[in-house]
C-alpha cells in the first residue's frame, strides 16, 4: 500500500505542476479557463490527501514503532493552515491558529501527527458552513499537549463517536451526514495517524459544534 501511494503521487505531482504552469500562462487573459484550472488544482490537492491516507493504512498494518521527537504544536498548526488555506478560500472559510500556551512542544512522530491534523482540517472544511471559521487551538490540558480543531459544523452525536472512528463502520458513516464522514476515510485515518504518532484523538463538542482534539505527552 505504501508503494501504491508512492507510485500514485508521482503522476499526480506532474499533473498538478502542469496545471499550475498553464494557470500561470492564462492568468488575467481567460477568466473561465483560469477558474477551471484552479478547480482542477484543488481536486489534485484533495486527491493527494486521499493518497496520503494510504500511507497511514499501510503503517497501521506494520508492527514497528516510529521514533518520536519534540514537535512544536504551533508550527505544525501553522503549516497545516497554510496547506489548507486555498481549499478554505473556495467556500470563504477562514482558518485561524490560536495558541493558549506558548511554545507547547509535543513528544510525537511529526509526519504522522501532521497527517492526523490534516485529516481533521479537511473534515472541518468539508462540514463548515460557508463564510465561517475553523480554529486550530494549541495549548495544554491535564498535563498533556493539545491541538484541537474547532469548527462551526454540528458535532458528531455522542452515541456515534466510537463508531465514527472505527474501520468497520466507515461505509455506514458515509450514508449519515451527522457522522461527518471525511473523504478518504478521513476521521478513521486521523485516529490511526494520531495513534502511530504517539497521540490520541478525541471527538467532542462545544455548544453543539464540533471540537476534535489531538493530545500527546509534553516534550521535556
Amino acid at each position: 500500500m505504501s508503494l501504491l501511494a508512492h507510485d500514485m503521487r508521482n503522476p499526480l505531482s506532474a499533473v498538478l505542476t502542469n496545471i499550475n504552469f498553464v494557470k500561470a500562462t492564462v492568468r488575467g487573459r481567460a477568466t473561465e479557463v483560469d477558474e477551471a484550472l484552479s478547480d482542477s488544482a484543488l481536486s489534485c490537492t484533495m486527491l493527494g490527501q486521499v493518497i496520503s491516507n494510504l500511507d497511514v493504512l499501510a503503517r497501521t498494518l506494520a508492527s514497528s514503532a516510529l521514533a518520536r521527537q519534540a514537535t512544536v504544536a504551533k508550527r505544525v498548526a501553522d503549516e497545516a493552515a497554510a496547506r489548507f488555506a486555498p481549499q478554505g478560500a473556495v467556500s470563504g472559510v477562514r482558518i485561524e491558529v490560536h495558541e493558549t500556551s506558548k511554545a507547547t512542544a509535543l513528544l510525537v512522530e511529526p509526519t504522522f501527527f501532521s497527517r492526523a491534523l490534516d485529516n481533521l482540517l479537511a473534515n472541518a472544511l468539508q462540514y463548515s458552513p460557508a463564510n465561517g471559521a475553523v480554529r486550530i487551538e494549541c495549548g495544554e490540558a491535564g498535563g498533556r499537549g493539545i491541538v484541537a480543531v474547532v469548527d462551526e459544523g454540528s458535532a458528531i452525536p455522542a452515541d456515534l463517536r466510537a463508531l465514527a472512528l472505527s474501520a468497520e463502520w466507515q461505509s455506514q458513516a458515509k450514508q449519515r451526514y451527522e457522522a461527518r464522514y471525511g473523504r478518504g476515510l478521513g476521521l478513521y485515518c486521523a485516529a490511526e495517524a494520531a495513534r502511530i504518532a504517539g497521540a490520541t484523538l478525541e471527538l467532542g463538542e462545544r455548544d453543539g459544534r464540533s471540537a476534535i482534539a489531538l493530545s500527546a505527552e509534553l516534550a521535556k
